[in-house]
């Protein structure tokens, strides 16, 4: 039995062939589905493979409706978003069709917060019916309200984005419904933030959201591209104003929380390290946390406490730490074998390089 991870693909609405799309960060689809051919053939043919895509996966935010990008997303403006993002990976949604459609092969979707759309039964039925198909569709699960996924042996599966006041998700107020016509998403700070402020930037500047972090790079911005960067910051002031404090009541903003995003934005990196330590600690049965959300991808032993493992990202990662200063595309995940160790799995980050040298284990 294996158990592959990935998350934060943020597979978007792709780019036609002589047209760039700037809001498009995925540009990996062949090697993604060789890694979906590669853990459902051969070796793995036989075995009991489950996908667990773990957040961030599909990235419907980034996608326009008529040239907008609507902050108030209702179930039919999601799945719109959605079938977007579909037709735009058809190669990526056919291999995980061919992946579904094989013995002992099923996908488990972990929401992060960029494919909050994913909440709404509706969209969930798209996905379904494309990717699962006929024969696959009740191999593929989706994990709404649940923080975490657990697996036998200890191993404990979280996107991350619920340990950053940031992006946390308000799962018991998942969609707002006073003052609307129907129910639209109940979005974080953080994908406001991405509606309002990055995404109208990211015409000019498409690199934009692969900086890390983003807020050591918007202050240097201002000294150096001081044209782009200080409207933006005008706006997200603004929309930070309106969302957290006008629309407070609405949106189920709570002040404790508002402060919570001010302090934490204080914090150039939110540490998912330090949230992994803890739960590794607070829960003696865990043996492994692996989370994603924060694209930088790595593994850490912990003593006799257990092993966090981050499984990065897809897209380009453009760090300012220097330790892994500068740009990069690591296709990273995780996998947690169990062959050969009963309910004990081996627990390891790896990198994909495509069918012919197809993974490396990372040590770092």
């Amino acid at each position: 039995m294996i158990k592959l991870s990935i998350s934060d693909t943020h597979l978007s609405m792709g780019s036609r062939p002589g047209r760039f799309n700037p809001y498009e960060d995925f540009h990996d689809d062949e090697a993604l589905c060789s890694f979906l051919d590669y853990y459902s053939s051969g070796e793995f043919e036989k075995e009991n493979v489950e996908l667990i895509l773990n957040g961030d996966i599909f990235d419907p935010l980034a996608v326009d409706l008529n040239g907008l990008f609507p902050e108030r997303i209702t179930s039919s403006v999601a799945v719109a978003k959605m079938g977007k993002c579909l037709e735009g990976h058809a190669e990526v949604v056919a291999a995980m069709r061919r992946f579904l459609s094989l013995p002992g092969k099923s996908i488990t979707y972990n929401m992060g917060n960029h494919d909050l759309e994913v909440a709404y039964p509706a969209v969930q039925q798209l996905i379904r019916s494309v990717v699962g198909g006929p024969d696959g569709a009740m191999k593929l699960r989706f994990r709404i309200y649940e923080p975490w996924y657990d697996l036998p042996g200890g191993v404990r599966i979280c996107h991350g984005n619920q340990f950053e006041a940031l992006n946390r998700v308000d799962l018991k107020n998942l969609f707002l419904t006073k003052g609307y016509s129907e129910p639209i998403l109940n979005l974080p700070w953080g994908s406001i933030f991405l509606l309002k402020v990055l995404l109208p930037v990211k015409q000019e500047r498409p690199h934009m959201t692969l900086v890390h972090p983003f807020s050591r790079f918007l202050a240097l911005s201002l000294v150096t591209d001081t044209r782009v960067a200080a409207p933006a910051t005008a706006r997200a002031a603004y929309h930070f104003m309106r969302t957290r404090f006008v629309e407070a009541r609405r949106r189920a903003a709570s002040l404790s929380e508002t402060v919570r995003i001010m302090r934490e934005e204080a914090v150039v990196v939110p540490d998912l390290e330090v949230a992994a330590a803890a739960m590794l600690r607070d829960n003696p049965g865990l043996r492994a946390v692996i989370m994603g959300h924060s694209h930088e991808a790595k593994i850490r032993r912990m003593g006799n406490r257990g092993v966090y493992v981050n499984t990065g990202t897809w897209t380009k990662y453009v760090s300012l730490e220097i330790p892994d200063f500068g740009s990069h595309t690591r296709l990273t995940y995780a996998m947690v074998d169990y062959r050969g160790n009963g309910q004990t799995p081996y627990v390891g980050l790896y990198q994909w390089f495509g069918p012919r040298m197809p993974l490396r284990e990372l040590k770092y």
